[in-house]
């Protein structure tokens, strides 16, 4: 072990007390008045740590890559054996390179001063060291859950103008070196692309120019979670709603059913909201399709409430208007499929049924008055003890008036119950117009139910298919 030591010490020190005797790390590497120190940077992403929607932050690790000529630190390599030399960060001059849009709290560049750079012959210095950075990244959020992010990162020295440090990006066969090979995959987002551009700017403050490298680095979203958690069970209860048109007013659900509905709606927005920025330029399609599904469901409730107001209105006898009658339940009935004669019949076939019950019975009635009047003259005409005959009786005269010409027991019973039969027959016509107006307003509250119904789906698969064309076109 000390063999090995006194031999790296043999071969590095001298060429180590070479370089640095009488160099000063903190001065820039400038040998001529016209000269300038030129810095060439390349990257090579790690990992995507993560991104923050809300407060527009990029978080990466990455990899930076420096190399600039060091006119002082330049050697003959027959004379020192040392085909490179490995020295501490601090020992040699490195460019003040600074992340312009850094959102980091503490240190810019984690690591930066940890590592140790290498210096070859002819006085090229190479520094690689890996680091975290945060970036402000501006996300726009219109194409939310299937989006693509442009997040740039823009490197230049802070204290040098290009009079005295230029800046370009390093290049293999004339193209930026943004190295993707060692990347980790990331289970939100997926790395599209890295390109790197040099731009030369001025600023307000100073006269010279400055510049500058902007790595742009492109990403997209992986949606399955997002469509499998938000966008697909807001689609599902969007579609629960139009069974509330299924419902019959009779359950008193149906108003329920899309009051919960709405509440659903407004849950699913507000998960979206928390976690995206507080941006009314690009307010997300996701966050447009779940208000427009809450203007649905709202009107859903609205047309629910009316529906129910219509069934139960011929309770308060009110008639149903003629338009009514003619526009929905002749014209509109047939067209969304509701059949308007079956509960119609039905009264009809009472109706029929109990004016062939009473029929009889006033034949019944006639009948015995022919047999009584019969009977009499043939007892008068059979030599029967004399008796003051009765008047004939004329099969169509009321009761009240046979009451009047005998005095029989059976007539009496019979004119009373012709007065019930008469009563029975006036509250019969009155139920029977009374179900034909609630009838009327129940066909009439089907229709406009099944007419919501049709209109609701429509306008939902619309502005699915619509807002959906949007998100996917990002």
């Amino acid at each position: 072990m000390n063999a090995v030591t006194s031999w790296a010490d043999t071969v590095t020190s001298p060429l180590y007390t070479h370089l640095f005797t009488n160099y000063n790390p903190r001065l820039l590497p400038m040998c001529t008045p016209d000269e300038k120190v030129t810095v060439y940077m390349g990257t090579a992403l790690r990992q995507m740590m993560n991104v923050n929607e809300k407060d527009q932050i990029l978080k990466i690790n990455i990899w930076l890559r420096l190399k600039w000529s060091d006119c002082r630190l330049s050697w003959n390599s027959s004379q020192f054996n040392n085909s490179h030399l490995v020295v501490p960060y601090d020992t040699v001059w490195t460019p003040d390179i600074t992340l312009y849009d850094s959102s980091a709290e503490e240190e810019m560049m984690p690591g930066r001063t940890d590592y140790r750079a290498t210096i070859y012959p002819s006085g090229m210095v190479y520094y690689n060291f890996p680091t975290v950075l945060q970036s402000v990244c501006l996300v726009n959020v219109l194409y939310f859950p299937m989006d693509t992010q442009i997040c740039t990162l823009k490197f230049g020295s802070w204290s040098h103008s290009g009079s005295e440090l230029d800046l370009y990006p390093s290049t293999d066969q004339g193209r930026p070196i943004t190295d993707l090979t060692n990347l980790v995959l990331h289970n939100e987002w997926d790395v599209v692309s890295m390109k790197a551009i040099r731009n030369v700017l001025y600023y307000q403050c100073c006269p010279d120019p400055y510049p500058d490298i902007t790595f742009s680095l492109e990403i997209k979203r992986k949606p399955l979670f997002y469509i499998m958690s938000i966008l697909f069970p807001c689609i599902l209860t969007g579609s629960v709603a139009a069974l509330g048109f299924a419902l019959p007013p009779e359950s008193g659900e149906k108003v329920s059913l899309e009051v919960t509905v709405l509440l659903s709606l407004a849950v699913f927005l507000l998960m979206v909201t928390e976690q995206l920025p507080a941006s009314s330029v690009n307010f997300p399609y996701v966050g447009m399709y779940f208000t427009t599904s809450m203007i649905l469901v709202s009107f859903s409730c609205a047309m629910t409430v009316l529906v129910l107001n219509i069934h139960f209105r011929g309770a308060t006898g009110n008639k149903l208007p003629d338009w009514m009658r003619r526009l929905f339940l002749n014209r509109l009935a047939w067209v969304v499929c509701v059949k308007t004669g079956k509960r119609e019949n039905k009264v009809h076939s009472e109706k029929n049924h109990y004016q062939s019950q009473k029929e009889p019975n006033q034949n019944t009635f006639s009948n015995k008055m022919d047999v009584e009047d019969t009977t009499n003259t043939q007892t008068v005409n059979g030599n029967l003890p004399n008796q003051p005959r009765l008047p004939s009786i004329v099969t169509n005269t009321s009761s009240r008036d046979l009451l009047l010409r005998t005095g029989d027991p059976m007539l009496s019973l019979l004119t009373e119950q012709s007065d019930t039969l008469k009563k029975i027959e006036g509250h019969m016509q009155k139920d029977e117009s009374e179900e034909q107006t609630n009838n009327e307003w129940y066909l009439l509250a089907k229709v406009l139910d099944r007419i919501c119904l049709y209109v609701y789906i429509f306008m939902t698969i619309l502005t699915s298919i619509i807002f959906l064309a949007k998100m996917g076109g990002a």
